[in-house]
Formats: C-alpha cells, structure tokens, sequence
C-alpha cells in the first residue's frame, strides 16, 4: 500500500509538472513584442488644431512595464487690452509638451486595456508685440505629469486598433514671466488637458 501511494504522488508531480510545462508553452507562445504608434486627434487645452503622436513598445516579460513617449504641440494667439492705461498686448504661444511613460496591457476577453503613467516636461515659447511695436520673446518650461490608458481591439493576435486619452497635468505658467511689460496684463495659461489619440499596434 505504501509503494502505491509514493507512486500515486509520484504520478501527480510529474503530472502537475507536465501540464505546468503546458502552460508555459502555450502563454510563452501568445507572448509577443509590439510596437504602438498613435496620433494625436485632439488636446482639450488648445484653441485649436495640435499635432502630437504617442509611441511604445510591448514586451512579454511578467511585471516589467513597457515604455513609450508622447509629445504634444499647439499654439494659442491672444490680444490683450487694457483701456485704463491704453495698453495692448498680442501673445503668440507655441506650446509642447513631452513625456517618457511606462505601461502595462491587461488583457481582456474582447479588447485590450493599457494603463500607464509618464513624466515630462511642458516648454512654451511666446512672441510677444506690445503697444504695436514694442516686440519681444519670452521662454518658459515646467514638469508635467501624465496619466493614460487605451481600449484595443485585436485582430488575428498580429494587429489591434486602438482608442486613447492622455491627461497632462502642471501648475498654470506665466507665459511672459521672463519679460518686463508696460502693461498690466493676466498672462497665466493652464495648458493641463487631454489628448486625445487614434493609433495601431502590430505584434511581432
């Protein structure tokens, strides 16, 4: 009786070790490295159009995030009067924002989640026209902060399509802090928001 069970819990092991080799195989050949690209379709801070992309790359490693990198540019042009002193102003901002993000895909039965988190750092870069004539430029750059995530939807385990949102965040910024004016002016900008992107992943 003793013999039939070492060799009963013999005959489990080696079982449970077979099918954990299995299983192995099977996840190591779902694994992939995939390379996003997205664009930029929209920023909810910007007056108008942007152009902007995000990219990353996916590896099969358990627990190590991937990484990627996003980057964002509008401008914004603003006319300033102020009648108590008869001064004007007229801004011309370009603003960038770019960042380094790290990622993780949850898979779903259906789609694919991807949620991730990034820092950076946000640059506008302002030309500035006061009283007609008076012309002068102004620098200014601050941290950022991103948080993101994408819905996929995959096709053959080779192709997925993607919808995402990045939101950057940073303390508003004086876009004409490193010039003196004549005026009395509200110069700060809160450029915070979301982008938002379309893009595709292919697996390799």
């Amino acid at each position: 009786m003793l013999n039939r069970t070492k060799y009963f819990r013999k005959l489990c092991l080696s079982g449970s070790f077979l099918v954990g080799l299995i299983s192995l195989s099977s996840t190591a050949n779902a694994q992939f490295i995939g390379i996003n690209a997205d664009v930029a379709i929209d920023y909810s801070a910007a007056p108008g159009s942007v152009s902007g992309y995000s990219v990353g790359i996916s590896h099969p490693a358990p627990f190590i995030p991937n990484i990627g990198y996003s980057s964002v540019s509008f401008k914004d042009i603003e006319s300033i009067t102020v009648p108590s002193d008869n001064s004007s102003v007229s801004l011309d901002t370009t603003t960038t924002i770019k960042t380094i993000n790290l990622f993780y895909n949850v898979p779903f039965p259906v789609v694919t989640i991807t949620v991730g988190f990034g820092l950076g750092g946000v640059e506008t870069k302002t030309t500035i026209v006061e009283n007609v004539s008076d012309k002068s430029t102004s620098d200014s750059k601050d941290s950022v902060t991103e948080g993101f995530f994408h819905i996929g939807l995959p096709f053959w385990n080779t192709v997925e399509f993607h919808l995402g949102y990045h939101l950057m965040s940073f303390t508003s910024i004086d876009i004409t802090k490193s010039v003196t004016l004549a005026g009395n002016y509200t110069t700060d900008k809160n450029y915070s928001g979301g982008m938002t992107t379309i893009g595709v992943q292919v697996a390799f």
